[in-house]
């Protein structure tokens, strides 16, 4: 980044080699191109700097250490997070299981209702049965309208509460992970307060 109007023609620059020592001139060796430097005006002062060109390497490394930065953040506000808002291992539980039972109470309710589906898919299948494509029998008429729709709309919504069943028990997996997670980690956090109280 240069300051406008504040350089003379051939600015001069200055870096630091492999040793500690500082250098000056109007070209930086190629084998420094890769860092930083300053640019000096005619009077020696710094009025800018120029970024290295860096490597492939040196822009891997440096975004791999952002991402661990952003992931330390992250971590420390959980922890925060963790310690705000609970006292004790207990207390974390007791919101564990009643976020579990309310969950559980959900997937109940899907249960019961995709068990009407099924009857009813079933009830329309065994009419279906009767009517041609299901039937084979050639004189067997075509299948009304109406019962076809009735079979598609009860289908689509048996697959419909299916997914959401799968999803519900999937959730209270992640569920029950993310919880012991939390106990996990809130036993560390208080088993390290305690030792620097010590």
């Amino acid at each position: 980044m240069l300051a406008s109007g504040l350089l003379a023609a051939n600015p001069t620059y200055r870096w630091v080699d492999d040793q500690g020592v500082v250098h000056y001139g109007d070209r930086i060796p190629p084998e420094y191109a890769d860092q930083r430097s300053d640019v000096l005006n005619r009077h020696g002062v710094a009025v800018g700097s120029r970024e290295g060109v860096r490597t492939a390497e040196a822009r891997e490394a440096e975004a791999r250490e952002a991402e661990a930065r952003a992931e330390r953040n992250a971590q420390q506000r959980r922890d925060r997070v963790l310690l705000d808002t609970y006292l004790s291992v207990e207390e974390i539980r007791m919101l564990r299981d009643r976020r579990l039972e309310m969950l559980q109470a959900q997937l109940d309710v899907t249960a019961s209702t995709l068990e009407r589906l099924y009857q009813q898919l079933h009830d329309l299948e065994m009419i279906a049965a009767e009517y041609r494509p299901y039937n084979d029998d050639p004189e067997a008429e075509r299948i009304p309208e109406d019962l076809a729709r009735d079979l598609a709309a009860v289908q689509g919504s048996v697959l419909d509460y299916e997914r959401t069943l799968d999803q519900g028990r999937e959730e209270q997996l992640r569920l029950m992970d993310r919880f012991e997670a939390d106990i996990l980690r809130f036993e560390e956090l208080q088993a390290y307060q305690q030792r620097r109280r010590q």
